[in-house]
């Protein structure tokens, strides 16, 4: 049996509203998918455990080395919360793997954080983004897809809402 490497990100482009920042997105953080636990103990139980009630938020942040007034403007109160945000990435590996990911998701800005401006120095700003949907496909096949809004939560092919909503009645 060999150890082979795989799916390891080489280059990364985000878009945010349709408008690619190859160049200049330098970092990103795709949000979390942790599971919202509560502890539960009924009688007869000799300890508590935990169950899972569904998911944490979900965020979305990106530092761009460009003080940018088209992702500023993506900030105002009245702006959209259903803005466009998407990574495209290349991942390659062992034995001449690639492999192609694609995150796409859709929420607010809820922070513009313009760093420290310095003269001489490069200046940076990083947005955060509170997400209410998140996809991630890798080479065309889904591995999950979660719209809050829509009642979509779709992992590797199983989709647990659909479970939901038959076992209630929808």
């Amino acid at each position: 049996m060999s150890n082979q490497l795989d799916f390891i990100l080489q280059q990364a482009i985000v878009s945010i509203d349709g408008f690619g920042k190859a160049g200049t997105a330098e970092t990103c953080t795709l949000p979390k998918i942790k599971k919202h636990l509560e502890k539960y103990r009924g009688g007869g139980m000799v300890a508590p455990r935990q169950h899972a009630l569904g998911y944490e938020e979900l965020e979305f942040g990106c530092e761009l080395s460009a003080v940018d007034p088209q992702v500023i403007g993506q900030s105002g109160l009245l702006v959209s919360k259903g803005v466009p945000f998407s990574v495209m990435a290349y991942l390659d590996g062992d034995n001449g793997a690639a492999h192609t990911a694609y995150v796409y998701m859709r929420g607010e800005v809820v922070e513009n954080d313009f760093g420290k401006w310095e003269a001489g120095k490069k200046a940076t700003m990083s947005i955060k983004v509170a997400l209410l949907a998140c996809s991630m496909t890798i080479d065309g096949a889904v591995i999950f897809d979660i719209d809050i809004e829509n009642g979509v939560n779709v992992f590797n092919g199983t989709d647990v809402a659909a479970l939901v909503s038959a076992a209630i009645g929808r």
